[in-house]
């Protein structure tokens, strides 16, 4: 009876040990998923963040379009031509990789997973897009500065100066820039149709990015009648975030974590 109860002993300690780890191991994972659901909203939050300022600096841009007309100088005026190549930092995908590798994700309905792979998928094609389009420089020099003073320029000082005045090196960095603002123009636009495609309504009027807009987004922020692609599902970052919100609200341990 004692080796008995010495076996049961045992097999107690070591099925409670087990239960414990297993427990342990549990509570862990449910705290990391838990973990990464902040996580992402975090990151869509700033990202939308990121987006603004990009879609401020990209609107800004198109703009800008003195050096694309004939350049006239004043009689005695000091004409300086400024363009500046600068970003914010790339939108972050650090969160999304990180729930992929987590059960979470798996966990996730299909028509959530399929919306974050969409989302991150155009979120991709920006940096992508971002990034070509630092690499679009002057000379391979990001800011440009061309300064155009007629009291150096062999003309009459009451004269009109006009681009024929000006030195053969200074006609050659001008057309280098036009070039480069007809790419960029392009690359800007592509841009911003991305950003047009994630943002809500809401934003959509606030950047002025109606005429970026492929889609009808025109009955409120939720696009009831937008016009979509066969087999696509178009999500915005304010809908994803929120939609994230309420999985983890739906989870009985995010009360506890």
């Amino acid at each position: 009876m004692g080796a008995t109860g010495t076996v049961v002993s045992v097999l107690a300690g070591a099925v409670t040990a087990l239960f414990a780890v297993f427990l342990t191991f549990y509570l862990r994972n449910q705290w990391q998923e838990i973990q990464s659901l902040r996580a992402m909203q975090t990151e869509l939050d700033q990202n939308a963040d990121r987006l603004r300022e990009l879609a401020d600096l990209l609107t800004d841009d198109l703009q800008r379009q003195q050096v694309d007309l004939p350049i006239e100088v004043p009689p005695g005026t000091r004409m300086e031509i400024r363009y500046v190549v600068s970003f914010p930092s790339s939108l972050s995908t650090t969160a999304f990789e990180q729930l992929k590798h987590t059960g979470m994700f798996l966990r996730l309905s299909p028509e959530i997973r399929r919306s974050l792979l969409e989302l991150y998928d155009t979120i991709d094609r920006i940096n992508r897009l971002r990034q070509h389009r630092e690499r679009i420089h002057f000379d391979d020099v990001g800011n440009v500065h061309i300064v155009i003073d007629p009291t150096e320029l062999d003309v009459d000082p009451d004269a009109t100066v006009t681009e024929d005045d000006l030195s053969a090196e200074t006609r050659r960095r001008l057309a280098d820039l036009r070039q480069m603002r007809r790419a960029m123009k392009g690359v800007n636009r592509s841009i911003l149709r991305l950003i047009a495609s994630i943002s809500s309504s809401e934003v959509i009027e606030e950047l002025d990015l109606e005429p970026f807009t492929e889609t009808d987004r025109s009955r409120g922020p939720h696009r009831d009648s937008r016009t979509e692609s066969p087999g696509t599902e178009e999500v915005d970052l304010e809908e994803m975030r929120s939609t994230l919100r309420d999985v983890e609200r739906d989870s009985v341990w995010s009360r506890f974590m």
